[in-house]
């Protein structure tokens, strides 16, 4: 039976694998993270190689599917030896400890930065900011395994019914509605979100082919973050007074303006087709509990200006 570890099984795409694996496959799955959760059965510091050890002394793992990590772009500048330590020394841990396991390891889209977007796998990387940085760093460390994958995937968006501390794309978006708070989102920084269904099939397709390289993911179309949340915000009928566009400049970080990228490689190593964006948002839509949205019909219009950007 294949044994796999998915790490970071508190987060939006750890939970979703924990559970779509769990109920459509006969695999062994074993969910790990610091924090305590329904979907993790080992908890500990992946941080620390002697924790590490520890579940490598009581167990072989064929996979490892390595999503734990810490993406707040504004926090990873601001404690940035927190930052390595989350992105690197983790990934550092795992190889070191599990050297025979496979790794599909998730990175970022922002590794890419250049004027015209668009970018394939072949496009050069670029440490744009700090969390960046940790993620290139990351992807060497795996690439000296002898079967890996790095999915560098653009901005992915889901509902996770469980309050957390760092929430995802989506999730940040319902938590400054319910706070009243007006969001600040840029009008000229183009990307190409998935929806958190779409990224665990394509999961599930690279562990029964068996593939391995560097394969980015993201939606088929290009938009900007502004209007990516006009269009969630339209299809849930929330009060669009909550949402400004701004200019990238105001914000206090750098990232790439056309952090775009191209899908190709990925769709047709897997004859995977990835569903237009609005299928996407009407996929996330019907996610979302119906007390959530009735709930959320009857919030303030938005007055409050946050530090944050979405």
């Amino acid at each position: 039976m294949t044994a796999i570890l998915i790490t970071g099984t508190t987060g939006l795409v750890g939970s979703c694998l924990y559970q779509y694996l769990k109920r459509n496959t006969a695999w062994d799955i074993t969910g790990v993270s610091r924090s305590p959760g329904e979907y993790v059965d080992i908890r500990t510091n992946l941080e620390e190689r002697d924790s590490v050890q520890k579940i490598g002394n009581g167990n072989t793992f064929d996979v490892i599917v390595h999503t734990a990590a810490l993406t707040k772009t504004d926090i990873c500048e601001n404690r940035k030896a927190e930052c390595t330590a989350a992105n690197v020394d983790t990934t550092r841990n795992l190889v070191n400890v599990f050297p025979s396991a496979r790794m599909i390891f998730f990175s970022t889209y922002a590794v890419y930065n250049t004027p015209e977007g668009n970018c394939d796998e072949l496009c050069p990387v670029y440490p744009t900011n700090h969390y960046v940085a940790t993620k290139i760093q990351a992807e060497e460390i795996v690439n000296t395994l002898d079967e890996s994958v790095i999915l560098r995937p653009s901005v992915i968006f889901g509902y996770i019914p469980v309050i957390r501390q760092s929430k995802n794309y989506f999730m940040q978006l319902l938590e400054n509605i319910r706070k009243h708070t007006v969001m600040r989102s840029p009008r000229d920084q183009y990307f190409n979100p998935v929806h958190i269904d779409t990224v665990i099939a394509i999961i599930h397709c690279l562990l029964e082919k068996k593939r391995r390289g560097i394969f980015n993911i993201g939606c088929n179309e290009t938009i900007s973050k502004f209007e990516f949340n006009r269009r969630i915000m339209k299809r849930f009928q929330f009060d669009e007074s909550f949402l400004e566009g701004i200019d990238s400049r105001q914000l206090q970080v750098t990232r790439p303006n056309n952090g775009t990228i191209s899908s190709r490689k990925i769709q047709a190593e897997l004859a995977f087709t990835i569903p237009p964006l609005e299928k996407m948002i009407d996929a996330l839509y019907e996610s979302v509990p119906k007390r959530v949205l009735t709930e959320m019909m009857h919030v303030p219009s938005g007055k409050k200006y946050p530090d944050i950007h979405v």
